[in-house]
Formats: C-alpha cells, structure tokens, sequence
C-alpha cells in the first residue's frame, strides 16, 4: 500500500498535545484573519484564505480531517509499522515523555471476511475492511471461518495478538 502524506493536517477535537504541533502556515495565515479589526478587511482576508486553502486541497497539499475521520485512518493502518508522525501519534505524545493517549489505537475488533490456509498451520486472514494478517504460528484449534470475529491486540515488542474463537494467536499485517 502507498501512502501520500499530506502537507498540512487540520483535526477538530484534539487533545492538547496534538494542538502544541507545528500548523501550516496556511492554516496560520487563516487564523490571523481574526486579528483584522475592520468588518471588509476581515472578510476579504476570510475570503481570500479560504480561497487559498480550497485550492491547496484541490492540489491534495491540505487535507482536512474531523476527529472521527482521522480515527477511522487510524483503525485502517492498525498494525503497519510508520515512523511518528504527529497527526496520527498512535501511543505515544513524544519520545522523551511516552505518556499514553487516551486515544491511542491499541487494539481492534473485527469481522473475518475470509481465511485461506497457508500450510504449516498457518493462515491469511483477511477482514471485512480489506485488511490482510497472517498467523505467524500454527493455529491448533477451530479454523478460522469467515462471518467469525476477531480481537487483535498490540502485543510486547512490536507484535500482535489475536483471538479467533477465544484462543490467542501471534499475527501480522500484510497487507
């Protein structure tokens, strides 16, 4: 999967060490808008940013996303390895204080859409959003079944849990 990082991130609904991040100086230009005392000159410059911004999202230079929006993100890269990137911190604020958020994706439960059996045991499972993960063990019990749901969690040391049918199993994401 590729990924394009946009240039500037707007969330609504941030918690305050998300809002401490630097803005894009579009964004910023925006808000100095405020400053202007007299009613035409604030409009114009309104009318002129907002221009400005629209344009650049056009260009997919802005990407402007509601909390919900950048969770939904969150949930789809579940599992991926990214370096941190502020807009979606999923655990920790910075490195130096490793303060947990309260928002942090940690775990998801889902929906098996298929599972395909890889030999040894072992088994692609792909959910219902499109996400693929592989068994990294053998699975000793009850095939996985598409309708059963699945729990996976963060696991120590950068790995993950699953629980199909009630029994843990180590995973990763391929895809």
């Amino acid at each position: 999967m590729i990924m394009a990082l946009p240039l500037c991130l707007v969330a609504t609904g941030t918690s305050a060490a998300e809002r401490q991040q630097p803005r894009a100086e579009i964004f910023t230009d925006l808000l100095k808008c405020r400053e202007i005392s007299d009613d035409k000159g604030r409009l114009a410059c309104y009318d002129r940013q907002v221009g400005a911004m629209d344009s650049a999202a056009q260009r997919d230079e802005v990407v402007v996303l509601d909390k919900t929006e950048l969770n939904k993100t969150r949930r789809t890269l579940f599992g991926f390895s990214f370096p941190k990137l502020p807009f979606l911190n999923d655990g920790d604020e910075d490195e130096k204080n490793a303060t947990p958020q309260s928002d942090a994706m940690t775990q998801i439960e889902a929906t098996i859409a298929s599972a395909k059996s890889i030999g040894n045991g072992k088994w692609l499972i792909t959910l219902e959003d499109g996400a693929e993960w592989m068994t990294t063990e053998a699975v000793t019990f009850r095939d996985p079944k598409p309708g059963m749901t699945i729990e996976i969690k963060r696991a120590s040391m950068g790995g993950f849990m699953a629980k199909i049918a009630g029994r843990p199993v180590r995973m990763k994401r391929v895809g």
